[in-house]
């Protein structure tokens, strides 16, 4: 009677816990490139051997990996940084979801690095307007604003630069905010000005 008793209390029990398993399983793989609200590719980073990059503070990071990791090894550290280390020379990705506020949604990162044994140039100067990422893909109808940019090294808001597409038809922004919509498969230009300074930067946005 009680080996009984233990198997009806114990089955539903397992039963519970495989449902637990599953709904965490399906809720973790349909997270992806594809149902992202976005996916950027960074700026290119250099970097010499034995040394290491530090990314911007996330809220969250998610799905590190690394294209090549006897190249570069990469970690998030408890403040929300992508930390990568360079082991060997060559090239490789780093590749990452991320998000801003914990009311973001996930963003897909991609990062291509180099790592030499010598000296290693600054992959993008710092003086005038530049750009975290070189390119973006939306899905059509999706949005987004490029954040960390840069005026001559200091970080500057969307809201404080001119705006304007090379097609509308395919990438709308607004001229003010810099919020970016996607209207149409294919590629446009996204121009960025500083009015004070004329200083101007690009990013390159694709629709899917």
């Amino acid at each position: 009677m009680i080996k009984k008793m233990r198997t009806a209390v114990l089955v539903p029990v397992i039963a519970l816990l495989l449902a637990s398993f599953s709904a965490a399983a399906f809720a973790d793989s349909a997270l992806n490139d594809e149902n992202c609200a976005a996916s950027v590719t960074l700026n290119e980073i250099s970097l010499v051997q034995n040394t290491s990059y530090v990314s911007e503070a996330y809220f969250g990071v998610i799905y590190l990996r690394v294209d090549d990791d006897s190249i570069i090894k990469a970690s998030a550290d408890s403040q929300g940084h992508v930390v990568m280390t360079a082991v060997a020379a060559g090239t490789t990705k780093v590749r990452y979801y991320y998000r801003t506020l914990a009311e973001s949604d996930w963003t897909s990162a991609t990062v291509p690095v180099t790592v030499t044994g010598s000296s290693a140039a600054p992959a993008v100067s710092s003086s005038g307007l530049v750009f975290s990422q070189s390119s973006v893909k939306i899905a059509k109808f999706g949005d987004y604003t490029p954040d960390n940019i840069t005026l001559n090294g200091n970080k500057v808001e969307a809201s404080s630069l001119l705006w304007v597409s090379s097609s509308t038809g395919v990438a709308a922004v607004d001229a003010s905010t810099g919020k970016i919509t996607a209207v149409g498969g294919g590629t446009a230009v996204i121009y960025a000005i500083d009015p004070a300074t004329k200083a101007a930067a690009d990013i390159s946005v694709s629709v899917y």
